[in-house]
């Protein structure tokens, strides 16, 4: 397969690569969203959590975020196939357990091994992206599979979010069905890896390091490249910083939905898990757009700028409209990031076998500052009995990112003009 032409002699054309990877995108990661975002709030109200439990809950997607670039040593050792099966098994199959908890620390560690698992769909789909995508229209062809995937999510949230209010304990019932919904978007998926050749030209490592070594290895490599790449450490700074602001919006907002405004499963779903990706879907193939024409650098500030307003929202909304209209404009506003979160680094990747590599450092570090701004925002909060100074730090923290990524910009417009937009195409 010439590498990414989307297609092989005789395989599928670029349409017909797009509708599939569509479908199945759409089986994955709706089901996923719409599962792990409710689970919170089903914590609270079903099983009783407290502000402490509920962090232990919203932290463990994005903090185990942190095993991604373990998951990418296991890509590269594997077929993309192979892969793809053992990421819905870990992934799935722990949620399906889920549906027989009986208390919250049950329901916690079923999570936490699914949330593992989640924890490798990044490298394998920033993979598949490079594969299957001509860098000219890259940022395109992911935002209509992204604007298909946020419709899924919309239906997919408020479906759980009704159902959980007709009856808490249909969970014990979609928790398999969407384990088995999940498998047939994965099973489609690797039917597309097999019809496009994308395992071709695929260079497995078997390693180097044995024992202890072996194990931290893929640690050592992600600190040589950071290292090494100024460019992509600047880009993660960034990124870091703005992850802080969405880290402490993410685990206060369930205790803000169920504490101040008493929000029920539905009124939930529909003011944050529906509205988020309508907003999104609004966004998504303009900022894909975007993204083709001014590059990574460009569409993450002024994203990460936009986004000040978001946490402010939060804490000005008295009411579940009020909540629901800020979840639109962070929907809007988070359109760019999502662009540049995963085509950032797949557009940074120096050749297009470190492409699932760059983009497992990327999802790690979102793990390693998960582990500190959740706890850090839940503590303030507890501490000052108010969401005020939280969010205010929240909406701090985007203003600080988008200046960091204005500055990076301007650094690589001087020193490197052709370079400057880090744009789509090389």
């Amino acid at each position: 397969m010439t590498h990414g032409s989307g297609r092989s002699p005789g395989g599928p054309t670029g349409l017909a690569v797009l509708a599939l990877h569509l479908l199945s995108i759409i089986l994955i990661q709706s089901v996923w969203f719409g599962i792990s975002s409710i689970m919170a709030v089903l914590a609270r109200k079903r099983f009783g959590a407290g502000d402490w439990q509920t962090l232990l809950i919203t932290a463990a997607v994005p903090t185990l975020l942190v095993t991604s670039i373990f998951w990418n040593d296991v890509l590269h050792r594997m077929s993309i196939r192979g892969y793809l099966l053992l990421h819905w098994a870990c992934t799935m199959l722990p949620l399906a357990c889920a549906a027989a908890a009986q208390n919250f620390w049950q329901l916690w560690m079923c999570h936490v091994l699914a949330a593992i698992g989640a924890a490798g769909w990044s490298p394998v789909s920033g993979d598949l992206l490079k594969r299957f995508y001509p860098d000219a229209v890259r940022g395109r062809a992911f935002g209509l599979i992204n604007s298909a995937m946020f419709l899924g999510m919309t239906v997919t949230s408020y479906t759980v979010g009704h159902a959980l209010d007709v009856d808490e304990n249909l969970f014990r019932l979609y928790l398999p069905a969407a384990a088995a919904a999940y498998g047939i978007g994965v099973l489609i998926l690797r039917r597309l890896v097999s019809a496009t050749a994308a395992e071709d030209a695929r260079v497995r490592s078997l390693g180097s390091a044995e024992g202890f070594g072996r194990l931290i290895e893929p640690l050592l490599h992600m600190r040589e490249i950071l290292r090494a790449d100024r460019t992509f450490y600047r880009y993660e700074a960034a990124f870091m910083t703005y992850g802080v602001g969405w880290m402490i919006c993410n685990a206060l907002l369930p205790v803000l939905a169920t504490e101040r405004l008493k929000m029920t499963y539905t009124e939930f779903a529909a003011s944050t898990q529906v509205l988020y990706p309508l907003g999104m879907l609004l966004m998504m193939y303009p900022m894909g757009w975007v993204m083709d024409r001014i590059g990574a650098t460009r569409t993450s500030g002024i994203s990460f700028a936009a986004l000040t307003l978001y946490p402010l929202g939060l804490l000005t909304a008295h009411s579940v409209s009020g909540v629901g209209a800020a979840t639109v404009f962070y929907g809007l506003a988070m359109a760019g990031v999502q662009i540049t979160w995963m085509l950032g680094p797949v557009t940074l990747a120096p050749t297009p076998e470190k492409v699932a590599q760059y983009v497992a450092i990327h999802a790690t570090l979102v793990g390693l500052r998960g582990i500190v701004a959740q706890g850090l925002g839940m503590l303030t909060y507890r501490v000052t009995g108010s969401f005020t100074c939280s969010f205010v730090a929240a909406a701090a923290a985007f203003a600080w990112a988008a200046w960091q990524m204005w500055r990076l910009h301007g650094a690589l417009r001087a020193l490197h003009p052709e370079a400057a937009s880090l744009p789509a195409t090389p």
